[in-house]
Parts: C-alpha cells; structure tokens; sequence
C-alpha cells in the first residue's frame, strides 16, 4: 500500500489487507492544520479490500468524531465499498463521494463553522419558501444598523445517510439560490455571506447554525416556495421561535413579487409592542405609508362598553405618545387608536376582519407574563390563517436589536 499525502488529499494506491488507519492518521491530522474545512481520501487507486482493511475506515469515523474533522473518501469502486459497509460504522457514518471533485466541492460549500463579518449585528435568512421577501425584509430591518446579511440554503440529508455526504445535484441548485440571494441583499450596500448546511431538518439545522454564527436576528418565510426551493412547516417554525435566544420573525402570506410596497400596516398594542412597531415602522421605511398602532382596552362584560376607564385610558394615551415618538424616529406616519372590547384576542381579530391591512406585526416576548398570552395568540392566529402578510415577531432573551 502507497500512501501519498499531498494538499487536501490523502491519496491510497494497492491492496487494503489490515487496518492501516494508524499509518494514515498523521498524515491526516497533518492536513487538517492546513485545510480546517476537511480533507480527502481518495481510494480511485485502491484494487482490493478485505473485511480487515475496511476497519481503516471505521478507525477513520472514530478519528472524524473525537477531533470534530471532516473527511470525505473519494472514487472507492461500489464492489469494495460494499465490502467497507460490512463494517457496520462504515455503513452508517462514512461520508461518501463520488470523485475527488466532488468531495472538494462540497467541503469548499459546506464550513465547518459558519464565519461572521465584522458587523456588530448579524442577520440570517435561510433559503426556505418565499425568502426573497425574507431577504428583502432583512434587508430593511438591517438600514442604519451595523449590520451584515448572511442568506444560508439548508440541505437536508436523509438519516440513512452520514450528515457530511456530498450531494452534488442540489449543492448546485443550493449555490445558484445564494448568488440570487447575495445579490438581492448587495442591492442595499449591505455586506452579505452565503453558507449551506446539511441539516436533518431545517428548523433543528437552522436553530444550531445560527447559534454557531451568534446571530443576532433571523426572518423565515413560512409561504409556499417557489421551484425547488425547501420549506419551514409551521410547527417547526414556532418550534425554532420557542427554543432560539435570538430574535426570530415568522413570515407568512408574502406577495409573490418580493419588493411589493406596503400601504396599510398594524400593530397591536400587545406583548413586545414597541419592538413590533419599530419593526413595521423599518418594513415600510421608504413607502407610502400609515402604521396604526391598536391599544386594545379591555371592558367588563359587567359594564357598558362606552363606561369610563381612567387608568386604562391614561395608558392609552401614554401608548398613543410612545407609538408616535417611534413613527417620528423612523419618519412613518404612525396613527395609534384604541378599541374598546370585551376580549382582547376575539376583538382584534374581529376588527382586523373588517379593515383592509396588507401587513401586521405582532411581537411576542420570550417570557410568559404579562398580556403575553393574548400577544401570543393573535400572533399565532394571524400567523395560521395569514390573511394578509404576517409577521410573528418572538423577541430575544436579551436585548432588542434597535
């Protein structure tokens, strides 16, 4: 057995009789100090293995997961695989590819650790359903922030298979997205990254990739995608929302055309309100525009409905002046009004039915106290039928973005 090491590329040649990982191992690690994303074995040049040389490779595996490396094996003829996978490790974890290209092209795709810019914010948008309008929404959360857009394809890799096996047909089709991406996102002068990830399910891969890249913020489109584009199901969305420490923005109901304007927008004056106004108020930033800001006042099914309210009116006037204050921040036209109702939830949706909004954003704090539950359930209400475009809008542990 030859075994020659040279670049990102452990090249193997002769007859793989015994376990000859501890020969290979030095030449590995060497390589990996030079090439962190992962490096290559290729086998194209490998004419016969026995059951006791495929031990090489579940060596190899234990190797890949005590040091956290990536190594894919390359151009290993289907007979001798065969033979490897009656190795049982080898058969479930090994990652496979095809040829030596195309092992170096997913290693080059998919990072090891995602990377930040030097932005102190940083924004994630994954590839799933109408994420133009993600980005494009990221984009006008980003204007006037130190901020950097990063859009990320989320490839899913079926458990049959290792998690780091190339796959070439939608790496490519993952790759044309991102230049569309990147290129939308340059469009704004802001600085943007492009990442893939090979995920079990994108909810769970998009939760951990951003928690890699200590991402500030991310905005998921939850609407059907167009092409072949992955999608978000709802429970897994509201899963990410629940579990991230991070600010999330669930979107749903999007117009197809990615840069629609917004003309009529509404906020109830519920949960992390004022974040959700600032939102809105960036969404429409540019727009001819009103913002309306709900202060829903609660009256006793015991009382009239016009009965005065001293206190609950006090503040309605104190919301009135802070939701102005933020319109003027942002030059929107804010027009905050109250609604007398005998129950917060049933009465903005009932008043939502009756008026002609294209946008609403609720925001919705991570702790449970409070009106959280009302904010909660208009978000999830809106969010579930989208009658017009949606945003449930779950606040970071921390503090805010703005």
């Amino acid at each position: 057995m030859i075994i020659e090491a040279r670049g990102d590329t452990i090249t193997l040649r002769g007859e793989i009789k015994q376990n000859i990982w501890p020969a290979i191992q030095a030449a590995a690690a060497l390589l990996l100090e030079n090439h962190p994303n992962g490096i290559i074995i290729d086998c194209s040049g490998v004419t016969h293995i026995t059951p006791k040389g495929a031990e090489t490779f579940a060596d190899a595996i234990k190797y890949i997961t005590s040091h956290d490396a990536r190594i894919i094996v390359a151009e290993l003829s289907p007979e001798l695989l065969e033979i490897g996978k009656a190795v049982p490790a080898v058969r479930a974890q090994l990652p496979v590819a095809a040829t030596v290209d195309e092992a170096r092209a997913a290693l080059k795709l998919v990072e090891k650790t995602p990377q930040r810019g030097k932005a102190r914010i940083a924004g994630v948008v994954p590839v799933v359903g109408n994420w133009r309008r993600a980005v494009f929404f990221a984009d006008k959360l980003a204007i006037g922030e130190n901020c950097e857009i990063h859009v990320v394809d989320l490839i899913k890799v079926p458990r049959t298979l290792p998690l780091d096996t190339p796959m070439p047909d939608q790496e490519a089709e993952a790759q044309a997205r991102l230049d569309e991406a990147r290129g939308l996102v340059r469009e704004t002068g802001l600085a943007s990254f492009a990442h893939v990830e090979h995920v079990r399910s994108e909810a769970g891969g998009l939760l951990e990739f951003a928690k890699e890249l200590k991402a500030d913020f991310v905005v998921v489109s939850l609407d059907a995608p167009v092409g072949r584009s992955p999608h978000m199901e709802l429970t897994e969305a509201m899963w990410l929302a629940e579990s991230a420490d991070f600010e999330v923005s669930l979107l749903r109901g999007s117009p197809e055309n990615a840069k629609e304007s917004i003309t009529r927008a509404v906020v109830p004056a519920v949960g992390a309100w004022q974040h959700a106004l600032e939102h809105a108020c960036k969404l429409v930033t540019g727009m001819r525009s009103t913002v309306e800001l709900v202060y829903l006042m609660a009256i006793p099914r015991t009382q009239p409905i016009d009965v005065p309210m001293p206190d609950a009116e006090a503040a309605a006037s104190d919301c009135a002046k802070e939701a102005q204050r933020i319109g003027k921040r942002y030059s929107v036209n804010v027009e905050p009004r109250t609604e007398r109702v005998r129950d917060p939830v049933h009465g903005f949706l009932q008043m939502f039915g009756q008026q002609r909004f294209n946008l609403a954003v609720v925001g919705v704090t991570k702790v449970a106290m409070g009106d959280y539950h009302i904010a909660h359930t208009i978000a999830t209400e809106l969010l579930q039928d989208a009658p017009c475009e949606t945003v449930f809008l779950r606040v970071s542990s921390g503090e805010s973005m703005t």
